[in-house]
């Protein structure tokens, strides 16, 4: 890609282009319109009784974008409640993972015996602030992201930002382990609208005893967001 080009390159409103960052006992559902506390099951508004209407808004439209994911799997106004942790509290046999940002909110569920994990993030190109950008990467990443155009760095701080948080999704539910983005290593492939990148990690974390490291994700930039996802398929035991 040449210095004076720019990125990400204009891409389309495709809407099967998140679908194409998972396989095909993942689903994934999009919605545009902001939700709205009506959208909730009676059980759901519980959990954000008190909380602020921006707040209340994204938590509907998570839910419901998750239960349309869950009709294609059979499963009919399931009431999402949430952990103590905030997760969603999925329905016995099947994983998921809920992203949010301004204009744009994403479910994508599978079930348990196809599907180990799963995580998925969203966000706007752009948004981290460069006083951030040594928070959310590692020194090495940092150098690859002063290497590319100017023009280009913002698009990739985002979309290390984006890769890390779907790997925090996808295996937090599963061993509950927090982690720090400096505990992430990201590798992406540069240039296009879609690709994958390597993740890895830097110490020792519980999600290595499920699957081996690094593992390959998939991202995609579309309009003014990139959205990144990582699902791991079932196994019948965590390694020894």
């Amino acid at each position: 890609m040449s210095p004076n080009s720019h990125f990400p390159p204009k891409s389309s409103t495709n809407p099967l282009a998140l679908q194409g960052l998972f396989p095909a006992a993942v689903v994934v559902r999009e919605r545009r319109i902001p939700g709205d506390a009506a959208d909730l099951l009676a059980s759901e508004a519980h959990y954000v009784a008190r909380a602020h209407p921006k707040r209340i808004n994204e938590f509907a439209a998570g839910r419901a974008c998750a239960r349309a994911a869950l009709v294609e799997l059979g499963v009919r106004d399931f009431a999402l409640h949430a952990a103590a942790d905030r997760q969603p509290v999925w329905p016995d046999g099947f994983v998921g993972s809920i992203t949010h940002t301004a204009g744009l909110c994403v479910a994508a569920v599978a079930a348990r015996s196809s599907i180990l994990a799963i995580g998925l993030d969203s966000e706007i190109v752009g948004a981290p602030t460069l006083d951030i950008w040594p928070t959310i990467c590692r020194d090495e990443e940092l150098a690859w992201v002063y290497s590319l155009p100017l023009s280009e760095q913002a698009a990739a701080v985002t979309l290390l930002f984006s890769a890390k948080e779907a790997f925090y999704k996808c295996q937090y539910p599963l061993v509950g382990e927090w982690l720090d983005f400096h505990d992430l290593r990201i590798l992406a492939a540069w240039g296009e609208t879609r690709g994958t990148f390597q993740a890895s990690a830097t110490r020792n974390i519980r999600f290595a005893h499920y699957v081996d490291l690094p593992v390959t994700g998939r991202y995609v930039f579309h309009e003014q967001f990139v959205s990144a996802g990582l699902s791991t398929p079932a196994a019948p035991m965590p390694h020894q």
